[in-house]
């Protein structure tokens, strides 16, 4: 039996896996398997810990940016591909139970059965919420795309961008945020990570306390696609680190990308 502290360091660890887009896991905790998506709901309201962000009016941005923009796909599939982005870590950042299927959509799962275990992620994601410990993506500034590599039932290219992301501690979280940082410059490097803590005064002369950490990077994202289709899937830079992992591309699809970007970056510097 696996206790509470071992529950919570597993969940944090693997957070970081898929920190940016966002297949999180959280231990074996029984709390964190209760309410599988057809019962969980979490409503719609204002974060009152997160300056400028409304559960209900995400401020996120994913834009292509055209002045640094190293595109070797047209600009109308880049397009759709924001917009779908847009959607999947919006999504993501809601944490709501009527928008986990559109979400659920943006992942590859043409190669993965296990379905059950997406829903489970999902009542994770909304235990901890509840618990007052959220991860959210604030923009996403793209600035290189691959061209495609087919495989035998999809194609599969690889995004660079900038991202802002957030990870968001309420009043009721019990914990130190400190403990998060070696986690967050292991996957987004040292000097680009700040802990943000403030006290605010509510309207009502009520105050607080508002904590958080900030990451601003360059990172990759994986993008998928069904031969048949223009619907695109997202994957995050360790996913293969998944017991699922395996199952998403092949490896040497995966390498030759991340090589072609790494020369790419070495001709231009």
């Amino acid at each position: 039996m696996i206790s509470s502290k071992s529950s919570n360091s597993i969940f944090f660890k693997l957070t970081f896996i898929f920190a940016a887009f966002i297949l999180f896991s959280t231990g074996c905790s029984s709390d964190s398997e209760k309410g599988a998506i057809e019962a969980t709901t979490i409503n719609g309201e204002s974060n009152p810990s997160v300056p400028g962000f409304d559960w209900s009016n995400d401020p996120l941005k994913v834009e292509i940016n055209d002045n640094l923009l190293n595109s070797k796909m047209g600009r109308d599939t880049l397009d759709g591909i924001s917009e779908d982005m847009y959607q999947y870590l919006h999504t993501m950042n809601t944490i709501d139970s009527s928008d986990w299927p559109i979400h659920l959509s943006h992942f590859p799962m043409h190669r993965y059965s296990d379905t059950s275990m997406l829903n489970k992620q999902f009542a994770g994601l909304s235990h901890w919420k509840e618990k007052g410990f959220a991860n959210r993506v604030g923009n996403i500034d793209i600035q290189y795309a691959s061209d495609w590599i087919f495989e035998d039932e999809q194609m599969v290219a690889l995004l660079g961008h900038d991202i802002d992301f957030y990870q968001d501690f309420l009043p009721n979280f019990v914990g130190n945020p400190e403990g998060m940082r070696f986690m967050l410059e292991d996957k987004y490097g040292r000097g680009n990570c700040t802990y943000n803590s403030s006290t605010e005064i509510r309207d009502n002369g009520d105050s607080l306390l508002v904590r958080n950490w900030h990451a601003h990077a360059y990172t990759n994202t994986y993008v998928l696609c069904n031969l048949d289709s223009l619907h695109f899937t997202f994957l995050p830079i360790g996913f293969q680190k998944a017991d699922f992992g395996a199952q998403m591309m092949d490896s040497e699809t995966m390498l030759t990308l991340l090589r072609d970007h790494r020369e790419l970056f070495k001709e231009e510097n």
